[in-house]
């Protein structure tokens, strides 16, 4: 995607990514950005990835689901991404049996769009890997889309709560050269496309094949 001098510094919310490292590797990756609460941090938590506030935060104490949540999710097969609360049924579900595409449109079509001032969509990202697939969606307060990604070697594609919530063609990092998980981390915050997008807080990243898995985060990127 080619952005015009008058995008750049574009604020876009949090950002879902999911695609392939250069040798193949399948990833999933999510960034908070924030302009009013900068005091977030990733961190894991056995097969989870959670965003937190800051201990001593005057958010610390809050028991919001839009504060501290689940942003990453994982088994041998699976890893489920997304910027809330969504992320563990639709990972239940598929623990269920269900299809990726069932399982995704089922708890958003359930939850719907978070019911802020700012009618936030949910994002999300899976990642299968015996079926070596990937899978972007989201509800906004008009529109759902759930859609099958294909992504080559070295591709990244995105979504996010603000200004490109549905997945589109377009919405593909095509320089994404991160390596490993703790490079995923620091790509989707500060390198090509994302280094457009402000405000950026922290992040976490999944990076899988059939051999294994690893995770990383990224905090204090204010």
């Amino acid at each position: 995607m080619i952005m015009s001098r008058r995008t750049l510094e574009m604020y876009v919310g949090r950002i879902v990514g999911v695609g392939r490292s250069r040798k193949g590797d399948l990833v999933a990756a999510y960034r908070v950005s924030s302009r009013s609460f900068p005091n977030r941090n990733a961190e894991k938590l056995g097969d989870t990835m959670r965003i937190v506030a800051d201990q001593g935060s005057a958010d610390a104490a809050s028991n919001s689901p839009y504060i501290a949540y689940e942003c990453l999710i994982w088994n041998s097969r699976f890893a489920v991404v997304s910027n809330g609360t969504h992320s563990r049924p639709i990972y239940e579900r598929l623990k269920a049996g269900n299809a990726p595409r069932d399982a995704i449109v089922s708890v958003l079509v359930g939850l719907d769009r978070e019911f802020d001032q700012h009618d936030t969509p949910r994002i999300c990202g899976l990642v299968d890997l015996a079926e070596n697939r990937l899978w972007l969606g989201s509800i906004t307060a008009t529109s759902l889309s759930v859609t099958p990604i294909e992504a080559r070697p070295g591709q990244l594609a995105y979504i996010s709560t603000y200004e490109f919530p549905l997945p589109r063609t377009e919405q593909v990092d095509q320089d994404f050269d991160a390596a490993d998980p703790s490079a995923v981390c620091s790509h989707i915050t500060h390198a090509s496309v994302f280094s457009q997008f402000e405000k950026p807080v922290c992040a976490a990243s999944w990076v899988g094949s059939a051999s294994g898995h690893e995770t990383a985060t990224l905090n204090s990127t204010r």
